[in-house]
């Protein structure tokens, strides 16, 4: 009888000391997929993150380029206009000048 309750006891102790190293494993075997999956997610926001910059610095040049196109209008606008008012006043200033000559 008490050669079975050692006997218990020692099997008892294998499955617990088994136990306690199959839950070492599985905790390292954890650890390891965490630290697998953090820095899957860390490269993947990275890569979200250089995306959206690009796309935001695309929109910025986009945007600049749109508003330079209206600024060359405009200024085309304004030079067409002073033009033609210089050459309104070109003839009047020939006209007075031939005007004062006689």
């Amino acid at each position: 009888m008490l050669q079975e309750t050692i006997k218990a006891v020692k099997d008892a102790e294998n499955k617990a000391e088994t136990i306690l190293k199959e839950a070492d494993e599985k905790v390292i075997s954890l650890r390891e997929q965490a630290n697998q999956d953090a820095k899957t997610l860390k490269e993947e926001e990275a890569k979200k993150a250089r995306k959206h910059a690009a796309e935001t610095l695309e929109a910025a040049k986009a945007k600049a380029e749109s508003e330079m196109k209206i600024f060359d209008s405009e200024t085309e606008k304004e030079i067409a206009a002073l033009k033609q008012m210089a050459a309104a006043k070109e003839n009047k200033a020939i006209e007075m000048v031939i005007s004062n000559l006689y």
